[in-house]
């Protein structure tokens, strides 16, 4: 198994979790500040050797959540267009 298909799967189980949750879900204010200030902090002068580990685990966790909320999504979708309330 490759990591790729382990982050998908993690993303599945994500999104069976609670759909509408999962998309509404946001990281604290605190955390996307020290994401900003890393990318800036890259752009500008490069990141020392801890902080490109720390930036690639965030870039990790993005992806798995990115996959989950498309997966979740596509779910509300579904259950949405099954749903007989909201037809027209």
């Amino acid at each position: 198994m490759t990591a790729q298909m382990a982050y998908d799967e993690i993303a599945t189980l994500l999104a069976d979790i609670d759909p509408a949750r999962l998309v509404a879900m946001k990281v604290s204010p605190t955390l996307q500040e020290r994401i900003e200030f890393l990318l800036e902090k890259n752009n500008e002068h490069g990141l020392s050797p801890e902080e490109k580990i720390e930036m690639e685990h965030y870039l990790i966790i993005n992806r798995l959540f990115t996959v989950a909320k498309i997966k979740a999504r596509r779910k509300l979708n579904a259950l949405l267009a099954n749903d007989p309330e909201n037809t027209p």
